[in-house]
């Protein structure tokens, strides 16, 4: 017990691009697509997108049109631009929101240009997260949505572990048994943290091989063949 906790405290103390693994793919995105024309595929709110460069300039998409600094509005199943006209898709959590992801692939390798890339994170344990919440990928799913006849992998690994999904799951599930509105906001104020605590559990089984048995989500990069 004592080395795990010493192995979880050492761990903890890394910089963040070691401690939270789907993070990785920003570290790719800081260092290769700086100067390229870059689409952010369904941007929504652009939660994760300050651990973007400010160097790199996306396209930003989302078939919202309400949503705040968007370029273009429209739907991912029929994109609106030229084919090979992109050097960089990159999408985080969105191909779970359409209704036929297979499509949605094809349009994304249509507007890559040859050798171009596709950066990416899916959920596998997730919960539904919204009313327009389909789909879920492991990460042998993921390669075969975007064939190896048209993709090169060049990166994959667990996003984030059984322990980012338990956290989730854990304080939405109990969250159902109280009674009262007012109760739940308790809840929710005292009890976030809390069980946000659970996804540092994954830093003691970071290097297992049976991580993504339990994966929360799954990142990857291909290349367009």
């Amino acid at each position: 017990m004592r080395k795990l906790i010493r192995k979880m405290i050492r761990e903890l103390s890394k910089p963040k691009f070691t401690r939270f693994r789907n993070l990785k793919l920003f570290e790719w995105m800081n260092e290769h697509a700086c100067g390229k024309k870059v689409l952010n595929l369904g941007s929504g709110v652009r939660q994760f997108d300050h651990y973007l460069s400010k160097d790199i300039r996306t396209i930003d998409f989302d078939i919202d049109p309400c949503k705040t600094g968007l370029d273009v509005a429209g739907d991912a199943h029929l994109l609106p631009f030229k084919s090979e006209s992109f050097d960089v898709v990159y999408t985080i959590a969105v191909l779970e929101h359409v209704k036929r992801p297979w499509v949605v692939a094809d349009e994304i390798h249509r507007i890559l240009r040859p050798s171009g890339y596709l950066v990416m994170e899916l959920p596998f344990l997730n919960i539904i997260h919204n009313e327009e919440d389909y789909f879920r990928f492991t990460d042998k799913g993921i390669k075969s949505l975007f064939g190896q006849d048209k993709f090169e992998v060049v990166f994959e690994q667990v996003g984030s572990g059984g322990g980012s999904f338990i956290s989730v799951f854990l304080y939405t599930y109990l969250r159902q048994f109280i009674p009262t509105h007012i109760l739940k906001v308790t809840w929710d104020v005292f009890m976030r943290y809390f069980f946000y605590l659970f996804k540092y559990a994954d830093v003691l089984i970071d290097r297992s091989e049976t991580m993504r048995l339990t994966a929360n989500s799954f990142s990857y990069i291909g290349r367009k063949r």
